[in-house]
């Protein structure tokens, strides 16, 4: 299996770890990126759709609905936020 490596610019990957961590209740140490949202972190399916609409809403970004049950990571989550900006 290949690891997608993101390229996101940095305040823009912060500002998404920052509304992660908010949504999830975690502290900054706790999150990593290949760490699955509801699996390792108790989180639920509202939790995530707060976690997308956030971003949506203060980052202007409309991510796919349709891949929404694969953003369960944060790295699926910078990458999809990743193609919103290139595609911007």
């Amino acid at each position: 299996m290949t690891v997608q490596t993101v390229e996101l610019d940095a305040e823009l990957r912060i500002r998404v770890i920052d509304i992660v961590n908010e949504e999830l209740e975690l502290d900054d140490d706790e999150l990593t990126e290949d760490g699955h949202f509801i699996e390792d972190y108790d989180s639920d399916s509202l939790t995530l759709i707060t976690v997308v609409s956030r971003i949506e809403k203060e980052l202007g970004f409309v991510l796919p609905k349709g891949d929404l049950e694969s953003l369960t990571t944060l790295r699926a989550l910078l990458l999809a936020v990743e193609g919103c900006a290139r595609n911007a």
